[in-house]
């Protein structure tokens, strides 16, 4: 693995990194600091990033300015593509994967089912930017790759707090940590502070959110209409789901927000081992991991989350399963 991934990078003269849409942090750290490693280790290589638009809070990731938005059909010698459970999530950046003499996937969502003659993709990792990590050489990882690697694996972590978190995680943060990142400050800005608006469309979520399936699951939602009146984006939803998770003796929590008429991205948050979110997600196209998936539905909020509910008490209302409000 660790082998075909720097012999790829070196035997190549133009090379693109891809992610899913709507990139989150494991996403651009993964992506970016795959860059950053790969100027360091073969300066002479051309790299282009090529991802959506991602919220500002990640402004401070070294590259991000550089990302490309707009997809080409240009032909790399190389595409590498991180965190990304099919060609599916590439979007319209698809083509550039198509188009690439050369494929490599790094990913570690259980839902990767794609068949490909190179990749690494390990589900117990903790995030792809760990995945990445062990195919480097990491006399090459410097400041600038370990702030974007460490900004990954903070996020698809929760801060180091996610089942996912293994003690490798950890010799990996650590590992990183010594390259003189400011690992406080990445925490703090780039996980917990939220602006003013943020802030306000978080407390309107929780203010109009339900406890349903006898109050094992936590619901909210937001519409096209709740984000204009507080001037937000989709992008500043993305700790809301992470927040109602934090509910008391809810088994999970759900949330779907608005991306155009009545189509709905719905995220799915599990707080018990014994329900896989994964399988309610990928009842409706979606994917990702047992305690936190994702997928899209059509329709109006209250019939969106009445079809995912009804996926989860399929598992919830198994023989011998154990509630956390039972505990």
């Amino acid at each position: 693995m660790k082998e075909d991934f720097n012999r790829l990078i070196r035997e190549a003269d133009s090379i693109c990194i891809l992610g899913h849409t709507n990139p989150d942090g494991d996403c651009l750290g993964s992506t970016l600091g795959t860059r950053q490693y790969i100027r360091n280790r073969f300066p002479d290589k051309k790299v282009t990033v090529y991802l959506q638009e991602a919220s500002s809070k990640f402004q401070y990731l070294p590259g991000f300015p550089g990302i490309v938005h707009v997809p080409s059909d240009r032909k790399y010698d190389l595409a590498i593509v991180c965190d990304c459970a099919g060609k599916d999530r590439l979007g319209d950046f698809a083509i550039l994967m198509e188009h690439a003499k050369e494929t490599y996937v790094a990913d570690h969502h259980l839902t990767n089912a794609g068949s490909f003659q190179y990749s690494t993709i390990l589900p117990d990792a903790s995030s792809t930017c760990e995945v990445v990590f062990d195919l480097m050489d990491h006399d090459f990882i410097d400041q600038d790759a370990a702030t974007c690697l460490y900004t990954g694996i903070v996020h698809d972590t929760g801060v180091f707090k996610y089942s996912c978190t293994s003690p490798h995680t950890m010799e990996i943060a650590g590992f990183l940590m010594s390259r003189g990142i400011d690992f406080g400050f990445i925490i703090d800005d780039g996980y917990y502070m939220k602006t003013f608006a943020q802030q306000k469309i978080q407390a309107k979520v929780m203010l109009d959110s339900e406890l349903r399936l006898n109050d094992r699951a936590i619901v909210g939602w937001v519409t096209i209409g709740d984000m204009q009146k507080y001037h937000v984006t989709t992008k500043d939803t993305d700790s809301i789901v992470t927040n109602m998770r934090e509910t008391r003796n809810v088994d999970c929590a759900v949330f779907a927000y608005e991306v155009s008429n009545q189509v709905f991205k719905v995220s799915l948050r599990s707080n018990n081992n014994a329900l896989d979110v994964s399988r309610v997600a990928g009842a409706f196209g979606g994917g990702g991991h047992k305690l936190a998936a994702g997928c899209s539905l059509h329709g109006g909020y209250r019939d969106v989350l009445d079809h995912v509910l009804q996926e989860i008490a399929k598992q919830l209302d198994a023989p011998g399963f154990k509630s956390r409000n039972d505990e």
